[in-house]
């Protein structure tokens, strides 16, 4: 299924489609190049995302998992920003204030907390992300909108639950998971194309994600993402797996 492009800022140009060679190294970025608002803290823990994700293995963490050292392993966080950062007392005390004339619903992302997040990555298409027509496989992209956006939730969570002082914890705790993930495909996007992936938080567990191709000035493909709390029960079941 097609689906297509926008921005990368990796140092090493874009492929083309007749490029044999496939980049699977980190793309480590760095700090000082990753903007908003977000405290530099925060914005260190996505130096390299991937390792957000990654999984204790033999007694190390390790990227693992379906396209995690390929793909995942090339995507860039740009911008971290938050709608009420730490230091804005008043934003925030006026925010609080609304958000307890209204109680939260129990799963909300933003749980009574006024933060909202936006954050940034950017990719460029290889061939291993393409279909036969040698375009963005639809399952690539809605692999990216998942990904990006679950990155969108450690942000916020890291907002809410740490100082701008305090260095955060490693690998931060995710009990996340995906209950729908809706894409709409808008435009092709080639093998060279460079995306931007725009996720927000919204109220009610969801996040809005757009990917755009900066290259062509489209929007490529839009998704919203439901997720849902872990439950004890259920991350006692699969840490016994």
């Amino acid at each position: 299924m097609p689906s297509s492009s926008s921005s990368s800022s990796s140092s090493s140009p874009p492929p083309q489609s007749s490029d044999k060679g496939i980049r699977s190294g980190p793309s480590l970025h760095p700090l000082g190049q990753i903007s908003g608002n977000a405290s530099p803290t925060i914005k260190q823990a996505f130096h390299n995302p991937a390792m957000i994700f990654s999984t204790l293995d033999q007694g190390k963490y390790r990227v693992l998992g379906f396209a995690m050292e390929t793909i995942f392993q090339r995507v860039l966080v740009t911008t971290i920003s938050c709608s009420n950062p730490h230091g804005d007392q008043d934003g925030l005390s006026k925010s609080k204030s609304n958000v307890d004339a209204q109680p939260s619903r129990d799963g909300d992302l933003n749980e009574g907390h006024p933060q909202s997040i936006t954050l940034v990555c950017e990719v460029d298409v290889y061939p291993d992300m393409a279909n036969n027509y040698h375009i963005l496989h639809g399952g690539c992209t809605a692999f990216l909108i998942d990904m990006c956006s679950s990155l969108t939730v450690v942000a916020l969570t890291m907002t809410m639950n740490s100082k701008p002082t305090e260095v955060a914890g490693f690998p931060p705790e995710f009990n996340w998971l995906t209950q729908t993930l809706n894409v709409v495909y808008h435009s092709p996007s080639p093998v060279g194309d460079k995306l931007r992936i725009v996720c927000t938080t919204m109220p009610m567990r969801e996040l809005s994600s757009n990917i755009w191709s900066i290259n062509r000035h489209r929007l490529v493909a839009s998704g919203v993402h439901n997720m849902m709390k872990m439950s004890s029960k259920l991350k006692t079941s699969i840490s016994r797996l």
